[in-house]
């Protein structure tokens, strides 16, 4: 796995370690979208959104929702163009 050395969690984790539903929750904050936007794009309430995002910090061990998404960059969840 290419690593951006960005993460503030000393540990490795996997993926497999979340649900389909945290998967999906965490693609979508990683893309940038606030939690009503994720809510309306999965089908869920902005609750569940918020409900979805603590667990998934708490199962890999983050601190933040930024962290979040600094691993799921890092664990290849988002394939982006790199700059020219």
């Amino acid at each position: 796995m290419f690593s951006w050395g960005l993460s503030a969690a000393p540990q490795v984790h996997d993926l497999c370690e979340l649900t389909d539903d945290q998967r999906a929750v965490l693609r979508c904050l990683a893309r940038g979208h606030a939690d009503h936007e994720i809510a309306r794009v999965l089908g869920i309430g902005q609750q569940r959104v918020a409900d979805e995002v603590a667990d998934i910090l708490v199962r890999l061990d983050l601190p933040d929702r930024v962290a979040a998404v600094v691993f799921a960059h890092e664990a290849g969840m988002l394939h982006l163009p790199f700059p020219r």
